[in-house]
This record gives structure tokens, C-alpha cells and sequence, in this order.
């Protein structure tokens, strides 16, 4: 999971930490840098044996990063062609969502809405990948649920971690 150890629920340990919210907040992103980012986390998932189930959450931070949407939407089609390679047992990924923030605006909707989309497309095509809509969990009627968010409206306060926790 992409969560950082600060983010899990009390309780629950960190196994692997494939964070790809690091990239986009690099200027003149290339694909190399991309490619060292991808071996640098990835690299971990080497080691699971048998069939497993890899769950990617990006946090909501990839939204502002000036990426484009399909730009982070290769990234995670990159990020998962590697955590499968050379896996003789299937290995599967799950998608999240990227979650709704109250602190989104007429940029950062459309932004959030147009990865989503892009996520649920590419594990259509994926071999053994599907999206998990882990978004409409902070929604009712259209409307975020402000409860589940820091006072900054950008980070989940720790209800709103184990909701997603528990998805």
C-alpha cells in the first residue's frame, strides 16, 4: 500500500510502500527519473511469492503537482507493469481512487475526476487489475464529506483513514 506508517490506523504495520507521490513534485520530470523512482519502491514486491494483492493509493498531493492526468496515469500503468513482472502466480493490483478534497477547485476537480477516470480505463486493460472507486466513500448527494478531513480539507483526519483503510 502507499500509505506512509504515520497515515495506518493504530495497529497495522507498513509492508511495502510503493509511494509514487513523490514524482510530479520534480522539475523537468524525465523518464529515467520516473524509472529510478519505480525501482526504488517497486523493487520490494521482488520478493512476494504465490498469489497477492498489491493495493495502490496515490495521495490526493499528485493532484496539484502540475502532472497531467495522463501523464500520472502512465506512471501508475508503469508502476504496476513493474510490481507484476517475473511474477510466475498471479499478482494482483488494486487501483484507488483519488479522493475528492474540500480544498479542490475549478483546476483540481476536473484534475481529480479526469485521473479517475484514466485509472478506471487502464485497469479495464490491465491483466488482473481493477479499480477500487475508494472516492465515492467521502461523497453524499455529489457533496464532500468535510468530517472525514483535516481543517486543511486536503489530508483524512483518522476517521476518515479507516474508512479508507477499510474499503
Amino acid at each position: 500500500m502507499a500509505y506512509l506508517p504515520v497515515s495506518l490506523p493504530s495497529g497495522h504495520k507498513l509492508v511495502a510502500d510503493s509511494s509514487p507521490h513523490l514524482w510530479g513534485h520534480i522539475p523537468n520530470l524525465t523518464a529515467a527519473y520516473i524509472q529510478r523512482s519505480l525501482e526504488q519502491h517497486a523493487w520490494r514486491f521482488d520478493r512476494v511469492t504465490g498469489e497477492a494483492l498489491v493495493v495502490v493509493h496515490i495521495g490526493t498531493n499528485d493532484v496539484a503537482s502540475g502532472l497531467s492526468p495522463a501523464a500520472t496515469v502512465g506512471q501508475m500503468e508503469a508502476l504496476i507493469d513493474r510490481i507484476q513482472r517475473g511474477h510466475a502466480e498471479p499478482l494482483y493490483v488494486a487501483v484507488c481512487s483519488i479522493v475528492p478534497r474540500p480544498v479542490d477547485n475549478e483546476w483540481t476537480k476536473p484534475t481529480v475526476w479526469e485521473m479517475n477516470r484514466g485509472f478506471q480505463q487502464l485497469c479495464q486493460h490491465k491483466k488482473d487489475c481493477v479499480y477500487l472507486p475508494t472516492g465515492t466513500l467521502f461523497l453524499k448527494n455529489k457533496q464532500i464529506l468535510n468530517h472525514y478531513f483535516n481543517r486543511d480539507g486536503l489530508h483524512l483526519n483518522v476517521e476518515g483513514k479507516q474508512i479508507l483503510f477499510y474499503y
